[in-house]
């Protein structure tokens, strides 16, 4: 019980994004995918990321929850 309790409130922490950091996906067709953050819109809480699946990029556009950041650049 305190785990789930202490995901939540890491999950309500408002994680810092920049371009080029390392990010995973968390949940979703994607999710357990790792990309580079390639764009950022503060006012509605996206950012833009490219995911390598079938030898192409595809582009994303995910809310800053649907996503759990691994690296700094």
């Amino acid at each position: 019980m305190n785990d789930e309790l202490q995901e939540r409130q890491n999950r309500s922490k408002r994680q810092i994004f920049r371009l080029g950091d390392t990010v995973r996906i968390l949940y979703g067709p994607f999710g357990s995918f790792t990309s580079k953050i390639e764009g950022i819109n503060q006012a509605k809480s996206l950012l833009k990321i490219k995911v390598a699946i079938f030898g192409r990029d595809k582009p994303l556009k995910l809310n800053f929850r649907a996503v759990k950041k691994v690296s700094d650049p």
